[in-house]
């Protein structure tokens, strides 16, 4: 398809992880770049923590706003830094598309004109029902001005269709104004199915350590499986986001006498990562909430056999009762599951095998396109 070279505004809090790219935010600033640089004029801002510093040759133009007390609780930062998301898009009238990746960084704008909401594509990230389902209180000035954004915005990106019932049930956003584009798995990610699983297993959890992602029941998990009689070992691939939640974390695996049994990847590129999932057994994921689940679908385009709770029905509904995917009630169920796996290769294989059909789903090359189709029509 031939498009006009539109001139586009990209808006983001996380910087492209070229050299760490496992958090899903910085993976999604990397995909809009990459999939916008070459198809339009496009400018980039980000609002910054530390002073950080991004190249791009292909960018036409990279500013940057700084965050007002950068290190502040999420909430709060964020209702304070109106004037940066204005400073960031004071040109707006420049631009044909206008694309913020996070709600709150359309914050402050309810009294501009409909010329500036006309132009907006917002890729929501996580809302009000998605911190609550992780067990996080959310101010009710930050739920208002949520609302006031989902009132305004143009068009809004999901990555699953459960998001996007939220946001039609939350916040009222009709149904044509949302459109549903799965996250795309770095292709370096894709394995043959794993035939058999090793006699000492290694269990790989993807994601940050903070509330959200409920670290500390994947080693409940591990602490089942191996009192089963396995030698088993839990990878945890993850920036420290919540150092609170690292430091119970550190304790429950020393009470557990399982210090030797768990280590811990940090600032790892996706590279790394993807060689590390080849020595891996099985993909687990105790999250409470996911509004997509990078981690799960890396480790399912591995090959991995993969355990989940049922509770996050993103995953379910694309997953769609595919049996290389495990959906387990609680935390005792995933772990028997994983033993009778582990003790069942004809099993394992079935489970390994099946998983490509997801991975074609969740193709990087599918969401490039229809993410173009979506933000330059």
């Amino acid at each position: 398809m031939i498009r006009d070279m539109k001139k586009v505004l990209l808006y983001l809090g996380k910087f492209p992880g070229y050299g760490f790219d496992i958090d899903g935010g910085s993976i999604l600033a990397r995909t809009l770049i990459d999939t916008l640089k070459k198809a339009c004029t496009l400018d980039v801002v980000f609002i910054r923590k530390m002073g950080e510093i991004y190249e791009d040759p292909f960018v036409n133009s990279i500013k940057y706003v700084e965050y007002k007390d950068a290190f502040d609780n999420k909430f709060r930062r964020r209702l304070k830094n109106f004037a940066n998301n204005q400073k960031a898009l004071q040109n707006y009238i420049e631009y044909d598309v206008i694309v913020a990746a996070h709600v709150s960084k359309f914050f402050g704008f309810e009294n501009y004109p409909i010329d500036f909401w006309k132009k907006t594509i917002l890729f929501p990230m996580f809302c009000t029902t998605s911190y609550r389902r992780s067990g996080e209180i959310v101010p009710n000035e930050y739920l208002e001005q949520e609302r006031i954004v989902m009132s305004h915005v143009h068009r809004i990106i999901t990555p699953a269709e459960t998001e996007k019932n939220d946001l039609i049930n939350d916040y009222n956003v009709p149904a044509n104004a949302i459109t549903t584009i799965y996250r795309g798995i770095n292709p370096l990610f894709l394995s043959n199915p794993h035939k058999q699983p090793s006699p000492n297993p290694q269990i790989v959890y993807i994601g940050s350590i903070k509330p959200q992602k409920n670290n500390k029941d994947a080693i409940v998990v591990l602490q089942r499986i191996i009192d089963a009689g396995i030698d088993a070992k839990l990878n945890l691939i993850g920036t420290i986001q919540d150092k609170v939640a690292y430091q119970n974390l550190l304790k429950e695996i020393d009470i557990r006498n399982l210090n030797g049994r768990v280590h811990f990847y940090h600032g790892l590129n996706q590279q790394k990562m993807a060689e590390i999932l080849k020595k891996m057994s099985v993909n687990i994921s105790v999250s409470n909430w996911e509004t997509f689940g990078r981690g799960i679908f890396e480790g399912i385009s591995a090959g991995l056999p993969t355990f989940v709770l049922s509770k996050l029905t993103s995953v379910k509904e694309i997953c769609q009762e595919n049996i290389g995917v495990y959906f387990a009630d609680d935390t005792m169920q995933m772990a028997d599951a994983i033993i009778n796996i582990l003790q069942n290769t004809d099993l394992y294989f079935k489970m390994s095998q099946a998983l490509k059909t997801i991975a074609d789903k969740v193709s990087y090359a599918e969401e490039k396109r229809k993410l173009l189709d979506s933000i330059l029509i």
